[in-house]
Order: C-alpha cells, then structure tokens, then sequence
C-alpha cells in the first residue's frame, strides 16, 4: 500500500469518525444541528465491502468508490469526490435481488459489473455501468 493509499483510506476513516464526535455531545433544541439535502457518506452503509481509491476525472485528486452493504438483498455504491479535506458523495446507487457488484477498469474506463439474482426465478442479470465523467451510466439504456 503506497502513501496515497493510506491517505485515502485515513480521509474516509476521518469522514466516519468526525461526524460522531462532534454530535457525540449533549445538545439543546436551539443548538441542534440543521438536517442537510445532501446525501452523507454513512447514509444506509451497513458494511463497506470493497474501497477503491481512482482520479476519476484526472484532476490530481484521488476520489473513492466505495461498494457496501445495505439491507438483507442489496448492495449500493457511492463515489466521494474530494476538494482538499472534505468529501462530497456524487453518486450513489442502490442495487437489489441479492447483487453482486464490482468494480474494474475496462478499456481504461471505470466500471461497475453488476449481477443480480431474481429470486422467484433464480435467473442471474448482469448490467454494466460505465463512468461518463459525472456517474455511472448504464450501458445499453
């Protein structure tokens, strides 16, 4: 694991452990923290399973694509984007029917493998999710 690796995995780490210490303490009605519109790193992740560390749009700075555990049958992933210390979630996606879900770099693009299993009928469905640039995009949509 190089340096860049390690400070990845620390800003996320830092992104889990922040919040719960600055909310950790006791507070009164006219302290009370604002509920934000954006969506957080730690919204619905029960287990991260698998985090990669890539410069998705080439500006230097490495951004995480982090594949979790949600419920029972679904797995979601989220791209963190970051702009010096602080991430931002730019995508985020939640796949059901007990899914499968990796991630790989397919002609030098990142992508998204996704199999999922129909329960009634046990048939697997693969889909594929490329990045454009802004999300990942289903391919053949």
């Amino acid at each position: 694991m190089d340096k860049s690796q390690i400070g990845g995995i620390l800003r996320v780490k830092i992104l889990f452990v922040l919040p719960l210490l600055l909310l950790s303490g006791c507070v009164t009605p006219s302290q009370a923290p604002k509920p934000e519109a954006k969506k957080g790193v730690l919204d619905d992740v029960l287990v991260f399973r698998d985090l990669q560390q890539i410069d998705l749009d080439n500006n230097g700075t490495k951004d995480i694509i982090a594949i979790y555990s949600t419920k029972v049958n679904s797995s979601g992933v989220k791209v963190i984007k970051f702009d010096k210390d602080k991430g931002e979630v730019v995508f985020e996606h939640v796949f059901n029917n007990p899914p499968n879900v990796k991630f790989v770099m397919e002609n030098n693009i990142p992508t998204l493998i996704v199999e999922e299993t129909i329960l009634a009928t046990g048939r697997k469905l693969k889909s594929i999710y490329r990045w454009d640039g802004k999300s990942f995009t289903p391919v053949g949509k």
